[in-house]
């Protein structure tokens, strides 16, 4: 009894462990300056940060699910946004991502602390 105890602790502690290992680099909040960041959304991508997490992504143009992604060297998402269907590509580097959003020019965005 007390191996299958300690067997499942191990189990549980180790999907504890690779849950934290397992997020996207492109998780997180992102912003054109540091000024942006704390702001509460404006209405273009130099005044707005975008919040990405592993099933949305929300910018200046609304909250958007995540409904399917394609991982090379970038992430190349499909997004349903509220207005319509978008693609997206998130290439991140460390505290730096460059996004393109639909057919916008792309962004240079930098981590928010």
């Amino acid at each position: 009894m007390i191996g299958r105890l300690a067997s499942a602790a191990c189990a549980i502690s180790a999907a504890m462990v690779w849950s934290a290992h397992a997020a996207e680099p492109f998780v997180g909040r992102w912003a054109v300056t540091p000024a942006v960041c704390g702001g509460g959304g404006g209405s273009s991508a130099a005044t707005a940060a975008l919040t990405a997490t592993d099933t949305s992504l929300s910018w200046f143009d609304g909250t958007c699910r995540i409904a399917k992604m394609y991982k090379a060297k970038a992430v190349y998402v499909q997004a349903h946004c509220p207005k319509e269907d978008v693609a997206v590509t998130l290439d991140a580097q460390g505290s730096r991502m460059r996004v393109t959003w639909g057919k916008s020019k792309p962004e240079e965005l930098k981590r928010c602390p």
